[in-house]
């Protein structure tokens, strides 16, 4: 299908951006266009203008600090797939980037985009949740953080407000014996989660689980943090039944709906084989 009509306007900051985004509430941004090209082909947005952001300067850093990361919103997939710093500190990012739709998808989508559009399907968020980052925002007013877990509010919606457009993701550093994973089911290569579990943990220097967050997305109208799987984890080292206690809770969290991808029975039952598979991989770091 063919796109319907609609404006362009390519700005050099994201400041000008916020002006276009502020006086027409219908005006969409553009950066990567993986979510938002197909959609407008689809007639699914019919946006006024399209902000392009592609060239504003200094939107593409990866800055790895002593107590955090920040990546910039026009940071790519592949960004993160290849950077080797980010495999040391988490994981579970690369482990995410790789399996994100295909290469040409990665070269050009963004994290800040996937999180914008907040598919309840998308991978970043549960990943990003279980790293306890936050979404900084600017808009009129200045700018403020949020968590990525209170940033998307529903199915294909967030707490952006008018005139808002995200700047940055911001990842805190962890310190102490931090394991990561994020692992996914997937119907091909490529394709969005079936169900979707990130796991970060720290350590004690005898096992025990001192802190845990889990990320799940694709299985329920949002991605979530599974804050009773947590709560079986910490203070605990991790045998064989406490993993399997923390599964079943995480099946028990967890709120699907049947589709195309399977049942909504059938996805329960793999929240609880993938949350398995992601705290053993986690540990195995």
């Amino acid at each position: 299908m063919y796109p319907p009509k609609f404006g362009y306007i390519r700005v050099a900051s994201l400041d000008e951006a916020v002006k276009v985004l502020e006086t027409d509430e219908n005006a969409k941004i553009l950066a990567g266009g993986q979510s938002l090209m197909p959609m407008l082909k689809f007639r699914l947005v019919r946006p006024s203008y399209l902000v392009d952001i592609n060239r504003v300067s200094n939107l593409s850093y990866i800055s790895i600090e002593s107590d955090k990361i920040r990546i910039g919103a026009l940071v790519r997939h592949h960004q993160v797939e290849v950077n080797r710093d980010l495999w040391k500190i988490y994981p579970a990012l690369l482990e995410t980037a790789v399996q994100i739709g295909d290469p040409q998808i990665r070269n050009l989508g963004t994290m800040a985009g996937s999180l914008a559009h907040a598919d309840p399907a998308a991978d970043w968020p549960a990943t990003l949740i279980a790293l306890r980052a936050s979404v900084k925002i600017l808009g009129p007013s200045g700018t403020r953080e949020v968590p990525v877990e209170d940033f998307i509010t529903g199915p294909f919606t967030t707490a952006l407000g008018k005139g808002e457009v995200i700047s940055e993701i911001v990842i805190p550093r962890f310190s102490g014996n931090i394991k990561s994973s994020y692992v996914k089911l997937e119907r091909k290569a490529g394709d969005f989660a079936v169900v979707g579990v990130a796991v970060t943990l720290r350590l004690s220097s005898e096992d025990y689980v001192e802190d845990a967050s889990i990320g799940i997305t694709a299985a329920g109208p949002r991605p979530f943090r599974a804050r009773e799987t947590e709560k079986a984890l910490i203070g605990r080292k991790l045998t064989d039944d406490v993993i399997e206690e923390a599964a079943e809770r995480a099946m028990k969290e967890s709120s699907p709906i049947s589709d195309i991808r399977g049942s909504a029975e059938y996805k329960r039952a793999m929240v609880k084989v993938i949350t398995r598979r992601a705290i053993k991989n986690a540990l195995l770091r």
